[in-house]
């Protein structure tokens, strides 16, 4: 199992990933309140999403084996 986390500028996406198959998401839009401390608002909606995930999955932590971010390229 993977985990695929989506840093975008207005959003926050998270996935699970079984081989080459989607298995569940979760996404969270930003407001003007998250941007205050972004930093750890990233951090903060990232791992609860992931257990939010593992724990609908009846899936344990030891099961995932990469976690990747992506995010935007900044100039």
């Amino acid at each position: 199992m993977r985990i695929g986390i989506d840093l975008g500028g207005s959003h926050i996406g998270v996935g699970l990933i079984s081989e080459d198959n989607i298995i569940d998401t979760r996404q969270k839009n930003f407001v003007d309140s998250d941007k205050v401390d972004i930093k750890n608002t990233i951090i903060e909606t990232s791992v609860n999403m992931i257990q939010d995930l593992l724990n609908s999955m009846s899936i344990g932590k030891e099961e995932i084996d990469l976690i990747g971010i992506a995010s935007p390229r900044v100039n």
